[in-house]
C-alpha cells in the first residue's frame, strides 16, 4: 500500500483546477449550510423574543379578547418555571387598538408586559430610544412602537398618541413613545406596541391574576415540541372548576405562514447541496480521466513492470483521492473563515424589510 501512494505521489497530473473546483464546491456547500442555519436561528430567535417559543392561553385562542382569559399565580408560574427545558415565563395582556394620528388612523395590537419581561432579547431590533422602563406598583404610559407604525402614522421618539380600544364601549387611553423598533414579524397580529401590563389589565377590569397569555421562553437548543408535554400536564392539573381551563400552544402554530416559508428554505438548501456534490462528482470523474490521459506511458510501463490492473487503478484513485482532500481542506478553510468573520462583524447586511433579520 505504501508503494502505491509512493508513486501516485510521483504521478505527472496538472491537479491544481480539479483542486480549485472541488475547494470550491466544499465552499458553496458549507456556506449554503451556514446562511440557512443562521438564518433560521436569527428568525426563530427574533420571534421567540416577541412571542415566546409557546404559550398558555384561553382554548378560545382569541388573545385579544377582553373576555377570555387565564389565570397566572405565583405558585402556576413557579411549576410552569420548574419544567425541564423552560428558562423563564412572562405573563401578558393583548389588546387590538386603533392609533390616531394627524395622517389618519393604524390598526395595532398592544401587548402589556410586567417587569418580569427581558427586553435585552429585542435589544438589536431597536432603532432609536428605549423599551419601556417597568416597576411593580407604578403604571406606566410609556410604548415602544414598531417602526412601521411609527412610518405610517408620523409618530416619532417623545411623541405622545391617542389609542382608542374597541369593545362594549369605546376607551381612550393616551402613550408616550419611548422607543421605537424593528418587528421581526410584519404581520399585524404580531406588531406589537409594548406597553406596561397593569395600563392594559384595568383597561379590560381584570384582576391581578388574569392575563391574555402565560409566554413560555425555552433554553437553548430545546424544541417546543419536547417540552409542550410536559407544560401541557400541567397546566391540565392546575385547571379546575373555579379557573377557565387553558391550553399550550406553540409560537410555529400562531405564525404558520414564517415556518412554513423557513421550511420552503431548507428545501431549496437541500437542491442546491444535491446539485453541488452532483458538480463535486463530475468534477472528480473528469479529474481521473484527465490524469489517465496524461498518464498513458506510465500505464504501459506499469504493465511491463508486472503491476495487475487493480493495483494501477488504486494508484489512479490514491491520486484522486489526494486532489479531493486537498480541495475539501482548503474550502473547510475557507468557509470557516468566512463565516467567524461573517459572525463576528456581520459585514454582509440583509435587508431587514425583506429577509426580517438585517444579518446571519
Amino acid at each position: 500500500m505504501k508503494g502505491i501512494f509512493f508513486i501516485s505521489r510521483r504521478l505527472s497530473a496538472k491537479s491544481g483546477l480539479a483542486v480549485v473546483s472541488v475547494a470550491i464546491s466544499a465552499v458553496v456547500m458549507l456556506i449554503a449550510l451556514f446562511v440557512s442555519s443562521g438564518f433560521r436561528s436569527a428568525i426563530q430567535g427574533s420571534i421567540s423574543a416577541v412571542s415566546g417559543d409557546m404559550a398558555v392561553l384561553s382554548p378560545y385562542m382569541d388573545i385579544m379578547s377582553e373576555k377570555h382569559y387565564v389565570r397566572c399565580t405565583d405558585e402556576y408560574k413557579d411549576l410552569i418555571s420548574g419544567c425541564p427545558g423552560v428558562k423563564r415565563v412572562s405573563p401578558s395582556i393583548y389588546r387590538a387598538g386603533i392609533v390616531k394620528s394627524g395622517t389618519g388612523i393604524s390598526g395595532v395590537v398592544f401587548k402589556g408586559v410586567d417587569s418580569t419581561y427581558d427586553f435585552s432579547m429585542l435589544s438589536g431590533r431597536l432603532v432609536e430610544g428605549s423599551f419601556p422602563v417597568l416597576r411593580k406598583g407604578r403604571i406606566s404610559t410609556e410604548a415602544a412602537i414598531p417602526l412601521s407604525l411609527a412610518q405610517e402614522a408620523g409618530i416619532g421618539l417623545g411623541d405622545t398618541f391617542l389609542a382608542y380600544f374597541i369593545g362594549e364601549e369605546v376607551k381612550a387611553r393616551r402613550f408616550r413613545v419611548c422607543g421605537i423598533y424593528r418587528s421581526p414579524i410584519e404581520e399585524q397580529e404580531g406588531n406589537f406596541v409594548f406597553s406596561d401590563l397593569e395600563n392594559l389589565r384595568r383597561l379590560n377590569g381584570w384582576d391581578e391574576e388574569s392575563v391574555s397569555a402565560i409566554e413560555i421562553f425555552l433554553k437553548k437548543g430545546e424544541e417546543p415540541s419536547e417540552v409542550s408535554g410536559e407544560v401541557s400536564f400541567i397546566v391540565f392539573s392546575y385547571s379546575s372548576a373555579d379557573d377557565p381551563s387553558a391550553i399550550v400552544y406553540e409560537t410555529r402554530n400562531r405564525f404558520p405562514s414564517i415556518f412554513d416559508w423557513l421550511d420552503l428554505l431548507d428545501f431549496n438548501l437541500y437542491a442546491v447541496l444535491v446539485l453541488m456534490f452532483a458538480v463535486s462528482g463530475f468534477n472528480m470523474v473528469s479529474g481521473i480521466l484527465i490524469i489517465l490521459f496524461e498518464n498513458m506511458s506510465s500505464i504501459g510501463l506499469f504493465k511491463a513492470l508486472g503491476m495487475k490492473n487493480r493495483e494501477i487503478a488504486k494508484v489512479f484513485m490514491a491520486k484522486a483521492s489526494s486532489i479531493v482532500l486537498k480541495g475539501l481542506a482548503i474550502g473547510n478553510v475557507i468557509a470557516f473563515a468566512l463565516g467567524i468573520l461573517q459572525d463576528s462583524t456581520q459585514f454582509i447586511k440583509l435587508n431587514p424589510e425583506n429577509y426580517i433579520v438585517d444579518s446571519v
